[in-house]
């Protein structure tokens, strides 16, 4: 005869494992829409409240904060309703109706909602403002590849001889104050309500633009007073390792972590973002519609995509905007759709997730470049060739009125002629970057070969644009970028084209005086992040 007692025993050993093992997966679920953390990691205890912590960008502390009375109801609420607030929803409702039934946690694992990363804006051109020109084709050759439109070929390279790349290099201007018209939730409106209505919705009030380049970061915060920009911190970090590789962050959890540590040495509170990929990664394309309602257009433009991007289409986000009416169809208008792989952008959400930021803006880094030049310089009687000297690529467009007209990729930056002193020398990689930097006697010997080509590379592409637009002319050449601040290399660019040349100054933007000059020397790396960082001005209420 079994023993009652012994059924008993077993029931009272498995219902608690499996309680555990459900609020460890609730738990996960929660987690895996900031992307942190795999499911074992939650099994472990104390240590899944630290990614909780993680998850609703407060500090760990709070996990110690759970076991002390009355320090655990502060701790509780911070804990859950920071992680509603960042899905979208009400911090002190889900934070206080957890604190007291628990049941908020299950909704938060098992609802629709995702991390309120925020919209992404376009501008929409000022008057003269460059605006996104057509990719109809883009080129690559021995030193780089092209973009523009359809009648023009890349320079020494026959039409029939042009090779049709795979991922478009983008070519465009970033637009002011028109939100994308966004499928396949790219981000969640900025703190959307949840299961009930916000009790308040926090004004964003400063933004810290972050640039993350091959191999540094860059980040600005500026303070904005009746619309006059003042800077209130300025971070430049360099690395050996690489931390973008092909569009693509290679690691990110060490980034996230350096992003981390970034904000807290340079004791940035503001935890509101907003960072640029690399215009490598992003392929636009401009289409002409008839007019017609929402649902319709959305329709016609899923088919679109479907046609042009050339990668699955859950492999990608997308986004569209209309334009307006087309200039020569009066009865048709233009319709710009914008795409990215999924994992690009994903990779950077659950980057600064984990850092325990809030994404607000997600442009593109030679967008926010060309607005800078039309915004400051306002080029109008002339072409402008914007050059943007990189660790890994040179990039470069030319602005001709509204319009960006054609964009090139050049595949070497500052990083191989760090390689080549590197070698030479042998020596370190951050010793040679050091002498790199300085300008070191010994090694600039080795910086002719590496601005003769960048400064050839530019020539050519001066002159094919005006051999194939004989009526324009390019008046100026903006240029940016780290390695732009090699000696020697603006004044070989002067010589080989003829065109004057003029460094890019962000600072132009915010407050003149002793402040911009204290940074007048980062004015070369520094167009991304004080660019992202003054379109605060588009979040605020």
């Amino acid at each position: 005869m079994s023993n009652p007692f012994e059924a008993f025993g077993t029931l009272f050993l498995v219902v608690p494992i499996a309680l555990y093992l459900f609020s460890s997966y609730v738990l996960y679920r929660i987690g895996n829409k900031f992307g942190i953390g795999s499911f074992w990691h939650y099994l472990i205890p104390f240590y899944n409240m630290v990614l909780m912590c993680r998850c609703g960008g407060v500090s760990p502390w709070n996990v110690l904060g759970l076991v002390v009375f009355p320090i655990n109801i502060y701790s509780t609420i911070n804990i859950w309703g920071s992680i509603a607030e960042r899905l979208g929803k009400s911090y002190w409702l889900y934070g206080i109706t957890t604190l007291i039934i628990g049941i908020p946690v299950l909704i938060l694992a098992f609802d629709s909602s995702t991390p309120a990363g925020g919209d992404i804006f376009v501008r929409e051109p000022f008057p003269a403002e460059p605006s996104q020109a057509e990719p109809s084709l883009q080129y690559s050759g021995d030193n780089g590849a092209y973009s523009g439109s359809g009648d023009v070929a890349p320079p020494e390279q026959a039409e029939d001889e042009a090779v049709l790349v795979g991922e478009p290099v983008p070519v465009g201007a970033d637009v002011k104050r028109k939100k994308y018209r966004t499928k396949r939730g790219i981000f969640e409106s900025i703190k959307e309500s949840g299961m009930f209505s916000s009790f308040v919705i926090k004004q964003v009030d400063e933004l810290v633009g972050i640039d993350i380049g091959t191999t540094s970061v860059k980040a600005c915060s500026l303070k904005n007073v009746n619309g006059v920009f003042s800077i209130q911190s300025i971070v430049k970090k360099t690395y050996e390792q690489e931390l973008i590789s092909d569009g693509h962050i290679v690691d990110i959890d060490f980034l996230s972590q350096e992003l981390q540590g970034i904000f807290r040495e340079n004791n940035i509170k503001s935890k509101n973002v907003a960072c640029a990929l690399s215009s490598y990664s992003v392929i636009s394309k401009k289409i002409t519609v008839p007019f017609m309602d929402d649902e319709a257009l959305d329709n016609m433009i899923s088919v679109e995509v479907e046609n042009a991007i050339p990668f699955p289409m859950k492999d990608i986000y997308y986004s569209y905007y209309v334009i307006g009416v087309d200039p020569e169809k009066q009865n048709m208008m233009n319709v710009k759709i914008v795409a990215v792989k999924r994992e690009i952008v994903d990779a950077y959400i659950a980057t600064f997730n984990m850092a325990g930021l809030n994404l607000q803006i997600l442009d593109v880094d030679m967008f926010g470049i060309s607005n800078v030049v039309e915004q400051i310089y306002a080029p109008k009687e002339y072409s402008a060739l914007i050059v943007d000297i990189g660790a890994s690529v040179t990039n470069i467009a030319i602005l001709n009125g509204e319009n960006i007209e054609f964009t090139r990729e050049i595949l070497m930056g500052g990083k191989y002629l760090t390689s080549q002193i590197q070698r030479s020398i042998k020596v370190k990689y951050k010793e040679a970057e050091e002498k790199k930097i300085t300008a070191d006697s010994n090694v600039v010997y080795l910086f002719e070969d590496f601005i003769f080509n960048i400064s050839s590379e530019i020539n050519k592409t001066v002159r094919f644009y005006l051999a194939t637009k004989p009526k324009e002319n390019i008046g100026k050449i903006f240029v940016t970028g780290g390695s732009s601040l090699l000696p020697g290399i603006k004044e070989k660019i002067v010589d080989e084209t003829g065109i004057p040349v003029e460094v890019i100054d962000p600072f132009l933007l915010v407050q003149t005086g002793e402040q911009a000059g204290l940074y007048g020397e980062l004015k070369e790396v520094m167009v991304v992040p004080v660019y992202l960082s003054a379109r605060v001005t588009e979040l605020m209420g």
